[in-house]
């Protein structure tokens, strides 16, 4: 703090403090009183104004209480007793007083200035804030005012503040290219997007070929889902900066997001051409390979890479999920399997390894593997989730309720449980759970057409609520019209409710998409049936006991037949 120094001078009956206080640093003039002088008060003041210019402060005190005996509607008498509190380290005492000058002057600059100083000594820092802002609001242009208030920002970590000043200093001052980045990168932190991207384009006024401010309106615009608006302003970024590493990146992951496999490995051709040693451009480059269906190429990419030391899991990863493809599942595990061995916290290592001893229908394999990976991973929901698919196909079902229990346990919404757990109630026969779980379901994601689809499926099956499960299905067929089982359903529906003509409509429809399936083939016999096409309906249940030779019910109808 600067030490205050006041000269009191006499002029026409005009009492004049001329300050180098610690706050305003300015002359500050009190204006003519209406009642006349005290002499006594100003013959008392001027004395302890001296001792305290000898910083004999107590001494100083004693004449400016005296003079405030003789005149008690000074605020200028009561900031000097509180200014020598101050100095004494009384700044409770000074509080006193400087409340009691703010009753006779509310915006005295003297007194607002003493009173913030006295809070700040007291670390009363909330209070001194809210001072220096008064101090503010009085005179814009006070600078140590601004200075304190800024330094006060910055102990409390009030980033939003800070930037509110310098917002200030830009209105009063002018623009500063340093002031406003660090304003745009303040309230992009605290995620105030409108403000930040107002500053950041007010930079590029000043300078249009700055990368980085290119880069942060596109980040900006990515985590607002502008994901277009992003892309073109990372590529910005890249033309003013053409080695801005966290630009490309950006573009990539965007890239990949929209599955745009071929501007993923123009971005990366470069990057692995300058670098061979690049093995996450390689990665990249040989992912989108893969999804391109170009396994060869993709192959090439990973082989020279698969022994080295520091590969990296993704690698494996990716060979292990191309030769699960290829139906080639010794090799697939084994890939899977050199993901745990780096680290068996990996969960895809888990998951995948999972994936393919199911897909090669090894149930119980399946079923050690998740539960393998629960030792390592037990708050992974997924893996809970999963495990309880492998038990449910085993037809374990009290114990698949549990894993699916402790899934959505440790994530409420986790699809994969809310839609197996519904199926395993309906096949003990424990509708209210069921119905339970997809009510709940559908009303969180009233979208998901799978939930839509089964839920529907399952009212119809048990001939109820069909009116309500007719839109489910209608909705989950909106979503996705070219899946069979969908089509089915809604057909399905249709036939319970003796609408027997769009039965046949949507089924027919399915079955032209593929006629795989026993189930929709024997609902396009039970149509034709019910329609008495007998000839039709023999085809389409002959077609469905092929596929389903152990179909007791379907057998049974066949006799009808005859």
């Amino acid at each position: 703090m600067k030490k205050t120094y006041y000269i009191i001078l006499i002029l026409s009956g005009i009492i004049i403090s001329v300050c180098g206080c610690s706050i305003s640093g300015k002359i500050a003039a009190q204006q003519p009183s209406k009642k006349p002088i005290s002499l006594k008060a100003r013959d008392f003041y001027l004395k302890g104004l001296f001792l305290q210019l000898e910083e004999r402060h107590n001494e100083a005190l004693v004449q400016f209480y005296q003079a405030l005996h003789h005149d008690s509607t000074s605020a200028t008498i009561y900031n000097s007793i509180a200014e020598n509190y101050i100095k004494l380290g009384h700044f409770e005492s000074a509080l006193i007083l400087l409340n009691k000058a703010l009753l006779l002057d509310p915006k005295n600059e003297e007194t607002l200035g003493l009173l913030a100083e006295s809070y700040f000594r007291l670390r009363r820092d909330d209070e001194a804030i809210d001072v220096y802002k008064k101090i503010l609001t009085i005179n814009q242009y006070n600078e140590q005012a601004r200075d304190y208030l800024l330094f006060l920002y910055e102990k409390n970590n009030n980033e939003i503040g800070k930037a509110e000043q310098y917002e200030q200093l830009i209105d009063l001052y002018g623009r500063d290219s340093q002031i406003l980045e660090r304003m745009a990168k303040i309230y992009f932190k605290h995620q105030k997007y409108d403000k930040a991207l107002r500053f950041y384009n007010e930079l590029l006024e000043t300078d249009s070929t700055n990368a980085m401010v290119f880069y942060h309106i596109g980040l900006i615009k990515e985590r607002q889902s502008l994901n277009e608006e992003a892309i073109q302003n990372f590529k910005q970024a890249l033309k003013f900066k053409s080695n801005y590493r966290d630009a490309v990146e950006h573009l990539i992951m965007l890239y990949r997001r929209n599955q745009e496999w071929q501007k993923v490995i123009a971005l990366c051709t470069p990057l692995l051409n300058a670098d061979s040693t690049n093995l996450s451009a390689r990665v990249i480059i040989a992912e989108s390979q893969y999804y391109l269906k170009n396994n060869e190429e993709a192959k090439k990419l990973l082989l020279p890479i698969l022994d080295k030391e520091n590969t990296t899991w993704g690698a494996f990863d990716l060979m292990g999920r191309i030769k699960l493809d290829e139906k080639d599942y010794p090799q697939a595990l084994a890939y899977f399997k050199r993901i745990i061995e780096k680290d068996k916290k990996n969960r895809f290592g888990w998951l995948y390894t999972g994936f393919t001893y199911t897909d090669m229908d090894s149930l119980e394999s399946t079923e050690a593997t998740y539960k393998a990976a629960l030792q390592e991973l037990p708050e992974d929901a997924s893996i809970w989730a999963f495990y309880g698919v492998s038990l449910q196909r085993q037809e374990k079902y009290q114990q698949a309720i549990e894993a699916f229990k402790k899934a959505l346990e440790l994530e409420p919404y986790n699809i994969n449980a809310i839609t197996s757990l519904p199926l395993v109630y309906e096949t003990l026969e424990m509708y209210k759970q069921c119905d339970s779980v997809y009510e709940a379901a559908v009303k969180r994601f009233p979208d998901n057409a799978l939930l839509l689809n089964n839920f529907s499926y399952s009212l119809a099956e048990r001939n109820i609520r069909l009116k309500e499960a007719l839109e489910m299905a209608k909705k989950a067929v909106k979503a996705k019209p070219d899946n069979t089982a969908y089509l089915d359903t809604i057909g399905w529906i249709y036939f319970k409710l003796k609408k027997v003509e769009q039965a046949e409509e949507y089924i027919k429809k399915a079955i032209e998409i593929s006629d795989s399936s026993a189930a929709v083939l024997e609902h396009m016999g039970d149509v034709y049936f019910y329609m008495e096409k007998f000839t039709e309906a023999k085809t389409y249940w002959e077609k469905a006991l092929q596929l389903n030779k152990s179909n007791k019910s379907l057998k049974l109808k066949m006799e009808k037949l005859k």
